[in-house]
C-alpha cells in the first residue's frame, strides 16, 4: 500500500470515529517505522480513551498488511499546546486564552488574551488593555495556552 493510500485510509478510520485528522507521518526510528497520528474532536478535545479507539483500529488495518507493516510503532495523541490551531479548531476554543503569532510592518508580533468571538472570516482577541480582531487568512499561528484554574 503506497503512503498516499494509507493515509487515505486512516484518514477514513478517523472521520468514521468522529475525529478529523489533523496530521500523519511516517518516520523511521531505531530500525522500524513510526507512524504518528495526531487527531482531533471538532466539538472537545480528545480524550486518551478515543485516542485508544482510534489506535486500535489503525493498528487493524496495519496488522491486515503484515509483509508491508511487519514491525511498526503506532502512536496516535491530540494536538497538543505545541500545534496552531486551525480554522475548525477555533469555536471548541472559545474562551479559552490563546496567543498569536503575526506579522506587522514586517515585524513578528505576539498578542495574548481571552478568544472572545469566532466569526466566519475573522476571530477576536480580548487582551488586558485592548481587544484586536484578526482575519484567519492575515493571522500567523494561533496557539491555546495553558491553564491551570478549573474554568477555561
Amino acid at each position: 500500500m503506497d503512503p498516499v493510500e494509507l493515509e487515505k485510509r486512516v484518514e477514513m478510520i478517523v472521520e468514521a470515529g468522529g475525529f478529523r485528522l489533523v496530521s500523519a507521518n511516517w518516520t523511521p526510528i531505531k530500525g522500524r517505522q513510526q507512524l504518528r497520528i495526531v487527531a482531533d474532536a471538532e466539538d472537545h478535545n480528545i480524550t486518551i480513551g478515543e485516542c485508544s479507539e482510534i489506535s486500535r483500529a489503525i493498528s487493524d488495518l496495519l496488522d491486515s498488511y503484515p509483509h508491508e507493516f511487519p514491525d511498526y510503532r503506532l502512536e496516535v495523541s491530540s494536538p497538543g499546546l505545541k500545534h496552531p490551531l486551525e480554522k475548525w479548531q477555533f469555536k471548541k476554543n472559545l474562551e479559552r486564552r490563546v496567543e498569536i503569532r503575526f506579522m506587522e510592518n514586517n515585524v513578528q508580533q505576539r498578542f495574548a488574551g481571552k478568544l472572545s468571538a469566532v466569526e466566519e472570516k475573522d476571530f477576536t482577541i480580548e487582551g488586558k488593555a485592548e481587544s484586536r480582531q484578526f482575519t484567519y487568512t492575515d493571522a500567523g499561528d494561533v496557539f491555546v495556552q495553558p491553564s491551570f484554574s478549573k474554568t477555561k
